[in-house]
């Protein structure tokens, strides 16, 4: 009968697909994702502890494997009624393409945290979270549930996953309002707005750094070359381009912004013509300096090896921070809600020290009996440099601190990505990494002065300026790029290139201060040449404070300072 609608001859239509209510509960499933993602990058309770990837592995595992589960059932749907799809082929191709990159994804994700270092807990739980989802997407998306009669004859089933889109296919094409496969798009989205929101956030708060100090007028008084030691914040880690052949074997040398390479470019507008050898070398530990050491695609030699010519009339050195793994303790200070009180170091992570250091609280044990041996080491270095260059200027450069102190700034009126970091990381903790870093430092200071080399701190140049500090960074925070399965750049908590141009100032400004290596004894003090074995402070020993620890050298009498 003309003009008679299908309902009225008792066909049940196909209904409209996206409605309303899958809009709202796809918008409230990515707006809870997102929460969680965010929560835990905060640190907040319950997920405090926690990071950011392992609440992704578990969101990947759910929504992946539901989708994965979901997706077989289409398929078979699919190969028992293959005229029930409006797109006939196009949808069969489109579904064995979502199903292999749902394999591909799956399995990548498996094989990293069964190869990496992920948590054990974690590593064990992925597969079981895994099945159990693929089952609930299997058996969501199945299309024999209870099945409910319709107007006109015919069955439909009540709450059948997979959408089928002709009215010759059975009714559970009528989706209801809990759609599962719409709340786990909201998921995906939710999680993707989070890791995109913090990485925007991110690449925002590593590239807005104010410019570095200015640097004064070529520094007189180095008659020689120049050799530059350490490790990566000597040779300028995360700053590209690196001199030929370092990326080969992981040094990363820095050709254009390590600060070696700035002071050499001040140091060449002196009347005499200065040449510049660049041994620094990312991860470098204290043997490195004087041993040939085993790097990706063989062996390197001593980064002081050699005969120089012209004599050495200054050499530069950050070193001990990779003997004190202090990558890993940010490492797991972000991941812990209280690292202080943890053993360290942590399972799988091997001691770097020369001679072992047994595990105890990181810092009342651990800590500082690391930077007992570390100090040990450096009295032998030390001296080995003073012997090997008589007449040249040797000066030690300390680490600036890892993080500010004080609270942590109330979000959202701070940056994403450091309202993170410095909520995960508590007052207490940042403090206490700050008195570990304040022990390296004045043990260095302490073997320098005892070698009779030179020492100048970075920490008052420095102020404001630590990742996430107020005044803008000199040294990086989290430094993300794309790359999987490690999404975190080799710059993070590195000196960036406002960084590396505020430690050449730092050097020069130092070197035009002091003309003649200063006195790091207070008068009326003994000079020592053997510091005790227990940590002591330097005004202990009768020491005055170091260069650079209270104000920059040089400051209002030195242009650029």
């Amino acid at each position: 009968m003309i003009g008679t609608s299908a309902s009225a001859r008792g066909i049940e239509t196909a209904p409209r697909e996206w409605r309303l209510p899958h809009v709202v509960w796809l918008a409230l499933a990515a707006v809870v994702l997102f929460g969680v993602v965010f929560w835990a990058a905060l640190g907040k309770s319950p997920l405090g502890g926690t990071t950011v990837a392992g609440v992704l592995d578990l969101a990947f595992a759910v929504v992946a494997n539901l989708g994965l589960g979901a997706l077989v059932s289409g398929a078979a749907i699919e190969w028992r009624h293959p005229d029930w799809s409006r797109l006939r082929g196009a949808d069969h191709v489109v579904l064995c393409l979502a199903l292999a990159c749902l394999v591909v994804a799956d399995a990548g994700v498996a094989w990293w945290l069964f190869s990496s270092a992920a948590g054990s807990l974690l590593r064990w739980l992925y597969p079981g979270v895994a099945l159990v989802a693929m089952a609930g997407g299997a058996w969501w998306a199945r299309p024999d549930l209870p099945l409910v009669a319709l107007r006109g004859g015919g069955l439909r089933s009540r709450w059948a996953l997979w959408p089928h889109h002709t009215v010759t296919a059975p009714a559970d094409e009528r989706w209801r309002m809990f759609t599962p496969l719409t709340i786990l798009l909201g998921a995906v989205l939710g999680v993707v707005a989070a890791v995109g929101y913090l990485g925007i956030s991110a690449w925002h708060e590593n590239s807005d750094v104010p410019p570095g100090q200015g640097m004064p007028a070529a520094p007189t008084g180095i008659h020689g070359s120049y050799l530059a030691l350490g490790d990566s914040y000597s040779a300028g880690e995360g700053l590209t381009p690196f001199a030929p052949g370092s990326a080969a074997t992981q040094c990363d040398q820095s050709s254009t912004h390590a600060y070696p390479y700035l002071l050499f470019q001040l140091l060449s507008r002196q009347d005499r013509p200065t040449s510049f050898r660049f041994t620094a070398c990312s991860g470098a530990l204290i043997g490195d300096v004087l041993h040939r050491t085993r790097r990706l695609g063989g062996w390197l030699p001593p980064q002081a090896g050699g005969t120089i010519t012209p004599p050495v009339g200054l050499v530069t050195l950050t070193i001990g921070g990779n003997d004190a793994i202090f990558s890993q303790v940010v490492l797991s200070c972000l991941m812990s809600e209280n690292c202080l009180d943890e053993t360290f170091p942590p399972p799988g992570v091997r001691e770097a020290t020369a001679r072992p250091v047994p595990p105890g609280r990181l810092l009342t044990q651990w800590g500082p009996a690391t930077i007992e041996q570390i100090g040990n080491q450096d009295a032998v270095l030390f001296a080995t440099l003073r012997r090997d260059f008589p007449h040249a200027r040797i000066v030690v450069i300390g680490y600036p601190y890892l993080f500010p102190a004080g609270p942590a700034p109330d979000f959202p009126f701070f940056p994403p990505l450091c309202a993170s970091i410095l909520n995960r990381l508590s007052a207490a903790e940042r403090a206490g990494i700050r008195t570990l870093q304040d022990e390296l430092n004045n043990r260095t200071y302490e073997e320098a002065a005892a070698a009779d080399l030179e020492y100048v701190s970075p920490v008052a140049i420095w102020g404001g300026h630590e990742p996430c500090g107020a005044s803008g960074q000199y040294t990086n925070s989290v430094k993300p790029y794309l790359n999987f399965p490690n999404p975190v750049n080799g710059g993070s908590f590195h000196p960036n290139a406002a960084g590396q141009q505020t430690l050449a100032a730092l050097v020069a400004c130092y070197l035009d201060a002091y003309r003649r290596p200063p006195d790091l004894f207070a008068p009326g003090a003994p000079h020592i040449h053997a510091v005790p074995a227990r940590l002591a402070t330097p005004s202990e020993l009768g020491m005055v404070p170091a260069p650079g620890l209270t104000s920059v050298p040089g400051s209002g009498t030195v242009r650029g300072c």
